[in-house]
């Protein structure tokens, strides 16, 4: 009797999504708060099929099927072609360290035309840091700039910012929320500003959704922001919108807040031009 053919196995989703693409990438400015410009974009992932529903849903299933490296390299070949123009953050998961696949000289975060802003986009746990650093390091040593990402959530952890010496550390959506009414917690915020400053790191506030927030953040001596209030993650690259209610940003703002992308790039080749 003949045996029935097996049918072939199916294909995972997160497999058919890295093949397919079936992913795009949308921007978010971060903003300098002191000037108004546009200091550089993120890039965030958004899945374009219903299998997974949320960035992190993505990353798991990667992480289960042992493919974090192939979706990592294809959304930085999208963020990079995507957006030449600009300083790029990038997000990478911490998988992606134990692969190796962030020291491929091929990678697309060595072929950038600007700077480049390399965040972890999960806790890394503190027994898997001494690997990370090395990976971290060898990155940076190539003129990637390391970012200490969401300060005041998971594992984030004050002494990763003295033993990877981060060019940027970004507040969390949690410190930021609590600003304008708990007086402990602005004053906690501002003393990490200031240690950071005296570390050499800039500081970059995410989640600014209200005007209350945004003068809150510039109070504490943060001079970078991101968040609702001032551009939704889109693509084309969204500009900067400031609410009529926010404090004045200074002459420079005033000249350059409704300046778009193409403007200031315009800009920037005519500042090199004389």
């Amino acid at each position: 009797m003949k045996r029935a053919t097996e049918p072939p196995p199916l294909m995972p989703p997160i497999r058919r999504v890295i093949e397919q693409r079936e992913v795009r990438i949308v921007y978010q400015p971060v903003v300098n708060l002191k000037s108004g410009d546009i200091f550089a974009y993120e890039a965030l992932v958004r899945s374009t099929t219903p299998d997974f529903t949320s960035p992190p849903a993505l990353f798991d299933a990667a992480v289960k099927y042992g493919c974090t490296g192939e979706l990592g390299r294809l959304l930085r070949e999208l963020t990079v072609a995507n957006c030449p123009d600009f300083p790029l953050f990038i997000n990478v998961h911490p998988a992606e360290l134990n692969e190796r696949w962030l020291v491929q000289p091929s990678d697309p975060l060595f072929h950038h035309n600007m700077d480049v802003y390399l965040e972890i986009t999960e806790g890394v746990p503190l027994s898997h840091f001494a690997l990370c650093q090395t990976i971290l390091e060898e990155v940076r040593g190539r003129g990637v700039h390391l970012v200490v990402d969401d300060l005041g959530a998971g594992y984030s952890n004050l002494k990763y910012i003295a033993d990877l010496h981060p060019k940027v550390v970004k507040l969390d959506r949690e410190l930021i929320a609590g600003l304008v009414e708990e007086t402990r917690l602005f004053k906690l915020v501002s003393a990490i500003v200031v240690l950071c400053h005296e570390l050499d790191a800039q500081v970059v506030a995410e989640g600014i959704e209200t005007v209350e927030e945004l003068q809150a953040v510039k109070a504490t001596g943060a001079q970078f922001g991101q968040g609702y209030l001032l551009a939704r993650p889109a693509f084309p690259l969204p500009e900067v919108t400031w609410p009529e209610e926010a404090e004045d940003f200074g002459e420079e703002s005033r000249k350059t807040k409704m300046r778009t992308p193409k403007d200031r790039s315009r800009a920037r080749l005519a500042r090199i031009k004389r």
